[in-house]
């Protein structure tokens, strides 16, 4: 029995697109809750919503003086909010594009045999991973940016060009407590690192716990403002955590801290 196409609620009458309607909207209001709490463009947000519904409000009690005042706004209510709202924009379209392209590299790889490739650069994946490892246990501060398709200039300042291969001693070196490079980031771009001692923007996010330090608010706050990964090691408590996306994820195990360098390094 098929189900009708539309139907009463109460004096309502409802068709199968509005019930899509309302639920692409909540998906999206949902989503765009995530992308902007623990920021203060939440509460701009908010603002503007409360500012939309006043203007509704006063136009239909007739309070023309107000409603011509609010209208002011609303008419430019768009570009406004791409002003105000310009990191959480792009941030936006940076998770929507990134997830594309990723979903489109997955089937030109397998289908040109890409999975040969990245074999070849299992033993460096596994260097560096003994390299995080021994850091860890030894609880030397480190902070690894793997730049992916960015510009890392546009945010990212400082430091000093290397240009190298990535390697396992290398790596523990310039994170050695006596190095002169181990204050700041290390920037990896096809497995090369390109920079050390590099300067990240930091996040203000009120949604990092408060036990977070300097290294992991930074690790975040590049990742909200362009495509890239981070790895943090916590100095504190030898802990591997991993950032993307403006997404802090504390404490990942060894199998963890193995899939995501292959998938990011």
């Amino acid at each position: 029995m098929l189900l009708p196409l539309a139907f009463n609620i109460g004096f309502l009458e409802v068709d199968i697109w509005d019930v899509f309607d309302v639920l692409i909207v909540g998906y999206l209001i949902y989503w765009l809750y995530r992308l902007l709490r623990g920021s203060i463009a939440l509460n701009i947000f908010v603002g503007i919503v409360a500012l939309f519904f006043s203007y509704q409000a006063f136009t239909a009690l007739g309070m023309d003086l107000l409603s011509n005042i609010l209208n002011q706004f609303i008419q430019v209510g768009f570009i406004s909010l791409i002003i105000i709202f310009q990191p959480e924009v792009r941030r936006f379209l940076l998770l929507l594009g990134s997830g594309t392209i990723k979903q489109r590299d997955s089937f030109w790889n397998r289908l040109l045999g890409r999975e040969e490739f990245d074999r070849e650069h299992a033993p460096q994946t596994a260097a560096v991973r003994r390299a995080f490892l021994r850091m860890a246990r030894q609880r030397t501060g480190a902070l690894i940016v793997c730049t992916q398709e960015a510009d890392p200039s546009t945010v990212i300042t400082g430091g000093t060009e290397l240009h190298a291969d990535i390697s396992y001693g290398l790596l523990v070196s310039i994170f050695h407590k006596e190095s002169p490079l181990h204050d700041g980031a290390v920037l990896v771009s096809e497995r090369r690192i390109v920079k050390a001692s590099a300067i990240l923007p930091v996040s203000e996010s009120s949604e990092l716990p408060a036990a977070v330090g300097l290294r992991h608010r930074a690790a975040v706050g590049v990742t909200e403002k362009i495509d890239v990964a981070c790895f943090i090691i916590s100095e504190e408590t030898g802990k591997i955590s991993f950032a993307y996306g403006g997404v802090l994820e504390r404490g990942i195990s060894e199998e963890r801290l193995t899939e995501l360098l292959d998938m990011y390094l």
